[in-house]
C-alpha cells in the first residue's frame, strides 16, 4: 500500500485480511479452460456433502465448486444469477448475460448460476434436475449447451425433451436418464433455493454482482455501472495486497454491509369478522366429530399451494387433538388437469372403505403422483378394488359430490386453494401456522362461552352456523326467449334450459369458452340448448361484419353454417382473419353462394338484426362478452365448466323467482368482496380487506362493479414490501409484457398468480370480488368504469403501482 493511503482505508484492510485469515482455507486450483473460455470442472459422481460444503470464502453470496460457471475462476467480478427454467423473464433475461459476456469477457467476469424453481410453474423442477444432471454427468460446457436448449424451447419443458437435449449436449443417455429418474442431484436444487432465500432472493430472474443485487429481467446498462465499479473495486484491493482468490469474498461482503436498510413492515389490514354459513354436508373429516372449532378446507391435490400448507395443517391437528375438526371439501382447479382425477380416487376410496380410506388416499396424493398410472398404484396401497377405482375415475363417479363441492366454493367466493373456514371464519391460502392458531384460539374462547352459557359442546358449530352468513346468490336476468332467428345448438328449440350467449367474433375471451359451452351441451344430453346473441363492442372494428358475415351464413346453411362460420371467424381476430377478403373466403370455404355472401355485406342486410341485439343487451345491463343468460341467470365471463354447471342445476330445480335487488345491473347496497386476503396490496380504500362497512360508514345505494386485476409494485409504491426494488420504469415495462400475454389469451388467474405482487394474489386469481363506487382508488375504479364486463384494461396506474384489469361485473 502506497505510504500516502489514508489511515481509515489501512485500518479496513488489516480488518477484511483478518476476517479471510481467519476462515479461508488455501487457494483453489484454477480448472482447466477450453474455448470459449468456459471453465470445465471436473464433474462429481455424486451429490456428495463435501463437494457442496466448499464455498469460497467469507463470501456474503457463496459460491461453491458444485456451481456451474462461465468464466475464469479468479475472475474480479462474479455475477450470481438464480433463476428459473419456466419463467419468461429468466429467459429474456439470458440475452443481457450473454451481452455482458461479451463485453466484458472471461478474463474479468465469471457467471455463476444456482437453480431457484418457482413454485407456480410446474414444469421448472424437473428442469432444473435434469440440467443439475446433465452438469454432473458432463461438466459446466455440457451444462451450458443444455441450459440453452432448455431456455430456446421453453415451452418443451418435458422428460422427452430433456433426454434429447442431454444427447445434444454430448451426455450418455442411459446415464442421464437413470440419473434424472432416481433424481439422484434433486438436493442440490434445495440447496441453491435456500441458499437464494438466504441472500433474499424472492423473484427470478435474481443476480448478485459481488454481492450487489440486481433484481429482474435487468437491460445490460443497468448492469455496466456496478460491473465497472465493481472491476475498480477489485483493482484496488489487489493493488493492496489482497490475493486475487480472495477478491471476490472480501467484496461481496463489503456489498452486503452497504446493502440498505429494509423498509419497515407494511401495517396489517382490518380483519374480516365475517362468519360464514359452511355446511359440512357429508363431506370427509378428521378428528373429534364433537370438537369445539371446525376447521373447513377447499382443497386441490395438485395445488401447489394446497401441498405447502399441509404440513401445517397436520401440525394443528397435532396441537389442538380432540378440540379440533377438520372437513376437506374439494376444489380442483379448471387448469390442473389431474386434479379432478385424484379426487374421484379419493371420494372411491372413501366408497369402497369409509373416511379412514379417504384420509390415507389425501396422505398419499397430497405427495405427488397423480398420473393414471400413479393413481393405479395408490389404489393398490390403500387396498381397494383397484379395476373398480380406475373404472370410478375414467366415469367420474362421483362428480356430482365435487361439482356441489365446487358450488358451495363458489357461493362463498372461495375461488383459489387452498381456502380455509374456522368455525365458519375466512382464511385464503398458505398462510403461516400462527394465523390459523391465532384464529383458533379465539374461537376456543368464543366456544367455552357458549358451553358456559348452555349449549353443549357437541352443538357449537351448529350454534355458530345459525346466523351465519350465506354465500352470495347468483344475479338473476329477465332475458326475453330467443326465436328462430337466432341460431343455436344443443337441444332442440323449447329445452328444459337455453343458454343465451352474447358474443362477439373479435373477443378472445368468447373463443376460449367454446370448448367450455360443448362440455355443457354434452354433459346435459337434450336438456340444454345454447343460442348466439350479436354484441360487437364498441372497440372491435372488425366485429360488425363479422357478425353480418355468420348471419348469411345462417340464412344460407341454417345452424350448421352459422356454426361453421363462427368457428373460423374466432380463428384469427387479426385483419387476416376477420378482413373483407378473408370473410369471403371463409363463405366459400363453407360452401356459401359468394355472390349472394358478398351482395348481403355490402347492403348491410343483416345490420339491424345485429343491432337489435345490442339493444337487448343494453336493456339487460350487458355491456362485456362473453355473457350468459342461463334460463334467468346471469353470467358473466368465460368461466369454467363448474360455474355453467352450477347455473343450470339451479335452473333444472326448483327455485325462487327473481327478485328486483337480484337482477343484474339492479341498484343495490354493496357488499365488500368475500374474497379478501389477510393484509392485501389492495388498490381500495381506507379498509381494504374489510367485510362490511361499519354503521357509522353505510354503503351507497350503488350499482356494484366486479374485477379481477393483477398488481405490478415498485421500489417506493405505496404498500411495496422491501423485496420489491424494481423501478418504476421497469415495473411499466413488465406491466407492458403481462398485458400482451392477456391480450394473446393466456389465462388471467394463472397470469395473476405468476407476476402480481398482491398478497394472496394466486389464492385468488386476482379477483376482488364485488365493490361499490367509491370503495377504490380514483385511478382504478375510473379504468374499470371505461373498460366492458369480460374486457381488459390497459396498463393503470395507481399509488399501489401498475394494474392490469380485467372487469367481471
Amino acid at each position: 500500500m502506497p505510504a500516502s493511503a489514508p489511515v481509515s482505508r489501512l485500518l479496513l484492510l488489516l480488518f477484511l485480511w483478518s476476517l479471510l485469515a481467519a476462515c479461508a482455507p488455501g487457494s483453489a486450483t484454477a480448472p482447466a479452460v477450453e474455448p470459449p473460455k468456459t471453465v470445465v470442472l471436473p464433474p462429481p459422481t455424486a451429490p456428495t456433502a463435501a463437494v457442496a460444503a466448499e464455498p469460497e470464502p467469507g463470501t456474503a453470496v457463496p459460491v461453491t465448486r458444485a456451481d456451474p460457471w462461465w468464466g475464469e475462476p479468479l475472475a474480479p467480478v462474479t455475477l450470481v444469477v438464480w433463476g428459473d427454467y419456466e419463467c419468461p423473464f429468466t429467459s429474456r433475461y439470458m440475452a443481457t448475460l450473454e451481452q455482458l459476456k461479451e463485453a466484458y469477457g472471461p478474463d474479468r467476469l465469471r457467471i455463476v448460476w444456482k437453480h431457484f424453481p418457482l413454485a407456480f410453474h410446474k414444469n421448472a423442477r424437473p428442469a432444473h434436475l435434469a440440467a443439475e444432471t446433465v452438469f454432473r454427468l458432463g461438466g459446466a460446457e455440457a451444462f451450458w449447451r443444455f441450459h440453452q436448449l432448455a431456455f430456446a424451447n421453453q415451452r418443451s419443458l418435458t422428460p422427452e425433451s430433456f433426454d434429447a437435449w442431454a444427447a445434444e449436449a454430448g451426455v450418455d443417455q442411459a446415464a442421464f436418464h437413470a440419473s434424472f429418474e432416481e433424481q439422484r442431484h434433486a438436493p442440490k436444487i434445495d440447496r441453491d433455493v435456500e441458499a437464494g432465500k438466504t441472500a433474499g432472493v424472492t423473484g427470478t430472474p435474481a443476480t448478485f454482482v459481488n454481492g450487489v443485487l440486481v433484481s429482474g429481467a435487468r437491460p445490460i446498462d443497468d448492469f455496466r455501472p456496478i460491473v465497472d465499479e465493481q472491476l475498480r473495486a477489485a483493482e484496488d484491493l489487489r493493488r493492496s495486497g489482497v490475493p486475487q482468490e480472495r477478491v471476490y469474498a472480501a467484496l461481496s461482503e463489503q456489498n452486503k454491509t452497504r446493502a440498505p436498510a429494509p423498509k419497515p413492515p407494511t401495517p396489517p389490514a382490518p380483519e374480516d369478522t365475517t362468519v360464514w354459513k359452511v355446511p359440512v354436508d357429508g363431506s370427509s373429516t378428521r378428528g373429534n366429530s364433537d370438537a369445539p372449532v371446525t376447521l373447513v378446507m377447499f382443497s386441490d391435490f395438485e395445488c401447489p399451494f394446497c401441498r405447502r400448507v399441509a404440513p401445517t395443517v397436520d401440525g394443528l391437528e397435532k396441537k389442538y387433538g380432540a378440540q379440533l375438526r377438520v372437513v376437506f371439501k374439494h376444489n380442483p382447479l379448471p387448469f390442473h388437469e389431474r386434479a379432478e382425477p385424484a379426487a374421484e380416487l379419493a371420494l372411491e376410496a372413501k366408497a369402497q372403505k369409509g373416511d379412514a380410506a379417504f384420509w390415507s388416499a389425501y396422505e398419499l396424493l397430497k405427495t405427488g403422483g397423480l398420473e393414471d398410472a400413479d393413481l393405479a398404484a395408490h389404489a393398490k396401497t390403500l387396498g381397494l378394488n383397484v379395476a373398480r377405482a380406475q373404472k370410478a375415475i375414467a366415469a367420474r363417479s362421483h362428480a356430482a359430490r365435487i361439482e356441489r363441492d365446487q358450488r358451495l366454493a363458489d357461493d362463498l367466493q372461495a375461488r383459489g386453494t387452498p381456502h380455509f373456514f374456522i368455525n365458519g371464519r375466512r382464511l385464503a391460502g398458505a398462510q403461516p401456522a400462527a394465523q390459523f392458531e391465532a384464529l383458533i384460539d379465539e374461537q376456543l374462547a368464543l366456544a367455552a362461552k357458549l358451553v358456559a352459557a348452555g349449549t353443549p359442546p357437541a352443538k357449537v358449530y351448529d350454534a355458530l352456523q345459525k346466523d351465519a352468513r350465506a354465500g352470495n346468490p347468483p344475479e338473476r336476468i329477465l332475458a326475453p326467449a330467443p326465436t328462430r332467428d337466432n341460431p343455436g345448438k344443443g337441444a332442440k328449440p323449447g329445452a328444459k334450459v337455453t343458454i343465451q350467449m352474447f358474443a362477439d367474433f373479435q373477443c378472445p375471451f368468447c373463443k376460449r369458452v367454446q370448448p367450455t359451452i360443448d362440455e355443457v351441451i354434452a354433459a346435459y344430453p337434450g336438456k340444454v340448448r345454447v343460442v348466439f346473441r350479436h354484441l360487437p363492442l364498441p372497440f372491435h372494428a372488425r366485429a360488425p361484419l363479422a357478425a353480418e358475415a355468420s348471419i348469411e351464413a345462417f340464412r344460407q346453411k341454417g345452424e350448421a353454417g352459422f356454426w361453421a362460420m363462427a368457428q373460423r371467424l374466432w380463428e384469427d381476430p387479426s385483419e387476416s382473419g376477420l378482413g373483407r377478403g378473408a370473410l369471403e373466403g371463409h363463405a366459400a370455404a363453407i360452401g356459401l353462394d359468394v355472390a349472394k355472401f358478398r351482395a348481403a355485406l355490402d347492403s348491410g342486410a343483416h345490420r339491424a338484426a345485429v343491432e337489435a341485439d345490442q339493444k337487448l343487451a343494453e336493456r339487460l345491463h350487458i355491456t362485456g362478452t362473453p355473457s350468459f343468460a342461463i334460463n334467468d341467470y346471469f353470467l358473466g365471463g368465460a368461466q369454467p365448466i363448474t360455474h355453467f354447471k352450477r347455473l343450470v342445476a339451479r335452473a333444472l330445480g326448483p327455485h325462487d323467482p327473481p327478485t328486483k335487488e337480484s337482477l343484474h345491473g339492479a341498484s343495490k347496497p354493496a357488499v365488500q368482496p368475500a374474497a379478501a386476503q389477510p393484509a392485501p396490496a389492495q388498490p381500495g380504500a381506507a379498509r381494504p380487506g374489510a367485510a362490511q362497512p361499519t354503521p357509522a360508514q353505510p354503503p351507497a345505494a350503488v350499482g356494484q362493479m366486479g374485477a379481477k386485476h393483477l398488481l405490478i409494485m415498485y421500489a417506493g409504491s405505496q404498500r411495496a414490501p422491501a423485496r420489491i426494488v424494481r423501478t418504476r420504469d421497469e415495473a411499466r415495462a413488465l406491466a407492458e409484457q403481462v398485458l400482451k400475454r392477456a391480450q394473446q389469451g393466456a389465462s388471467f388467474e394463472d397470469l395473476a398468480a405468476q407476476y402480481s405482487d398482491e398478497p394472496g394474489a394466486a389464492a385468488r386469481g386476482g379477483d376482488l370480488g364485488t365493490f361499490s363506487k367509491g370503495m377504490m382508488v380514483p385511478e382504478f375504479e375510473q379504468a374499470v368504469e371505461k373498460v366492458a364486463v369480460g374486457a381488459l384494461s390497459g396498463v393503470v396506474e395507481t399509488p399501489f403501482g401498475f394494474h392490469i384489469i380485467l372487469r367481471t361485473r
